[in-house]
């Protein structure tokens, strides 16, 4: 009887044995997995905040005063705006920056940026030099919006011109200094008052 207590015993032994090598094996690959999702999520972050001009904030409208010391590299202001609260990822800025070759064409100067503002704003001040030594009140100026018309509207407004003349439908033409009277028009029926 002992022996065949001694034969279950090793079974179940070696049966709880493969169990803790399976359940280990399981949990092992189930961190794999998550590590790589967690890397597949980080870098796909990364490479969209580099591609797509984005903000850390749009909502916040706060404005910092960062100081750009001559001959700064690209990585020490990355690294100056990310602690100054401006961006969300100091490597992104450096990755656009080298991206944009604008490393390069940085000024040194007192800047006024916003959390709210996309990199492409930041990179195009910092390369532009508008700081605040400049005398400018505001980087958050607002753009004027010139009205011109298009040239679909230009083509189709004859509302001043010939109103009134010919019947519905008909279209106002001006005469070209040919046949007919020069400066007065005939509508497109050819019954204008030139003739």
């Amino acid at each position: 009887m002992s022996k065949l207590r001694m034969k279950k015993a090793l079974k179940t032994e070696n049966r709880i044995r493969v169990a803790l090598y399976y359940t280990f094996q399981l949990l092992v690959d189930v961190i794999i997995v998550l590590i790589c999702i967690k890397a597949f999520s980080a870098s796909y972050n990364f490479a969209h905040d580099v591609f797509v001009d984005s903000a850390k904030n749009l909502n916040d409208k706060d404005f910092v005063v960062v100081k750009i010391a001559p001959d700064s590299s690209t990585s020490s202001i990355a690294t100056q705006l990310y602690e100054s609260g401006i961006i969300k990822n100091k490597y992104v800025m450096m990755a656009k920056m080298k991206l944009s070759e604008a490393g390069k064409d940085i000024k040194s100067g007192s800047y006024t940026l916003s959390p709210s503002m996309k990199y492409s704003e930041i990179i195009k001040i910092l390369t532009g030099g508008v700081s605040t030594n400049d005398d400018i009140n505001s980087v958050d100026q607002k753009k004027k919006i010139v009205n011109t018309p298009t040239d679909a509207e230009e083509i189709h407004d004859n509302s001043g011109v010939g109103a009134g003349e010919g019947g519905e439908g008909d279209d106002y033409v001006v005469n070209d200094g040919g046949a007919g009277n020069e400066g007065e028009g005939t509508d497109a029926g050819g019954t204008g008052e030139g003739e």
